[in-house]
């Protein structure tokens, strides 16, 4: 089994490092604390990832997930006069991208590809990708931030 390497960054990359760190934590907290949305504090977000603000108390997100840069989770439809829950588990990836329909609820240890339209449940451990999302492989198993273990 290969160890992994970590890569090393000058004094530079650490501090910029640090302060993004610091940046989306603080966002995460006022998303918390402001809009009332359910979201662990080990998630993480891209800085461009947009959470529905017209229901926030319906974006529920569990710990040690990740949205990539440019997703998308909706808990509203304008046009159908629709509000609901949007679910994402825990240990999971939300590639670039990719929009989470309302009221869908996306088990624990899955990946969503990049660009992905999901609308419809996703199943524990599983990888989905589309549009619209379909299962493209089952029984993976993801340790934080949707990392697949091999």
């Amino acid at each position: 089994m290969s160890e992994r390497i970590e890569p090393k960054y000058g004094p530079i990359k650490k501090i910029y490092l640090k302060f993004r760190d610091t940046i989306l934590s603080s966002r995460c907290y006022f998303y918390r604390a402001r809009y009332g949305m359910n979201i662990h504090p080990t998630a993480k977000f891209s800085m461009s990832t947009k959470l529905d603000k017209t229901n926030p108390r319906g974006v529920n997100i569990g710990k040690y997930t990740y949205l990539a840069f440019g997703s998308v989770v909706l808990t509203h439809d304008m046009c159908r006069r629709f509000h609901a829950s949007t679910f994402i588990g825990e240990s999971c990836f939300i590639g670039a991208h990719a929009i989470i329909m309302p009221g869908v609820k996306i088990g624990n240890q899955c990946i969503i590809g990049a660009g992905s339209v999901v609308v419809s449940n996703v199943p524990d451990n599983c990888i989905v990708a589309g549009n619209p999302a379909k299962i493209i492989r089952t029984g993976i198993k993801t340790e934080k931030y949707g990392k697949i273990i091999k």
